[in-house]
């Protein structure tokens, strides 16, 4: 193709381009979620698919994890969570910044991960399954908290002291002793039951939390508050309620439990 047909094609699309204007839409009325996950959840993002409805957008990246659920390998998530939280929608404001890992959060630390997920956002409210738990334990006026977990005691044991600390009293606490991340996203719902009737036998606990963003317990929440009389709360019912209460909006999630349908 020659010079003067190359011309030719540039003057035909110059006739044939229009230069038109704009003005700008305001951003949508929803809120606006930044969501920071691990690389070996399978479960966070399903289930706040299911709460969202028209209430939320969320905007969500992943930050690398090895999936070893030692403390030592649960605090090298760190290095990676403020390079993840500007990565998600350049140039979107959010209204509240999250991060998607309760073992990670009581190992790192509340402030520090909070820190972290800020960097590059601005001064904004953050929440993560650790934090928004306690704050959902004192909406539901509970004291005497039943853990379901699936980690490794040298975890428990940090989930032990930092609830202790922050003055609730940890009545029951049942451990699968899970070593791997992505094995606890296979727990059955019958496993979740034999635990539970175990835990709670003779128990006056006023709530159970049942531990982990990759545990598939959402769906069972309501059944398991008729069978065992009592609230549950899950990392991932907890992290979305606290996220739209740091905005200033009630999170409203009829079928998942009292804490989403409270006011």
């Amino acid at each position: 193709m020659n010079q003067k047909t190359q011309l030719t094609e540039r003057e035909k699309f110059t006739a044939l381009e229009v230069n038109a204007s704009y003005v700008s839409a305001p951003r949508m009325s929803r809120k606006h979620i930044g969501l920071v996950q691990l690389s070996t959840d399978h479960t966070l993002e399903m289930d706040w698919a299911k709460l969202i409805g028209e209430q939320a957008a969320v905007f969500s990246s992943r930050v690398y994890y090895s999936g070893d659920m030692r403390p030592a390998a649960l605090d090298t998530i760190a290095t990676g969570i403020s390079k993840t939280a500007q990565l998600i929608a350049t140039d979107l404001p959010m209204d509240v910044m999250a991060f998607g890992c309760t073992s990670a959060t009581m190992v790192i630390g509340e402030n520090r991960v909070g820190q972290l997920l800020r960097e590059g956002r601005g001064d904004i409210p953050t929440t993560n399954p650790w934090t928004a738990a306690q704050a959902a334990f004192k909406k539901l006026g509970a004291k005497k908290i039943a853990i379901f977990s699936p980690y490794p005691s040298d975890v428990n044991f940090f989930l032990y002291q930092q609830l202790m600390k922050a003055g609730f009293e940890i009545v029951a606490l049942t451990s699968l002793g899970i070593k791997k991340d992505t094995e606890i996203t296979t727990i059955s719902k019958q496993s979740m039951i034999d635990a539970l009737d175990k835990m709670l036998i003779n128990s006056d606990a006023d709530l159970v939390f049942m531990s982990c963003t990759n545990l598939r317990v959402l769906d069972h929440i309501e059944l398991f508050e008729s069978m065992y009389k009592r609230p549950f709360v899950s990392s991932n019912s907890a992290m979305f309620w606290h996220a739209m209460a740091l905005t200033g909006t009630n999170a409203h999630c009829p079928g998942f439990g009292r804490l989403l349908n409270a006011n």
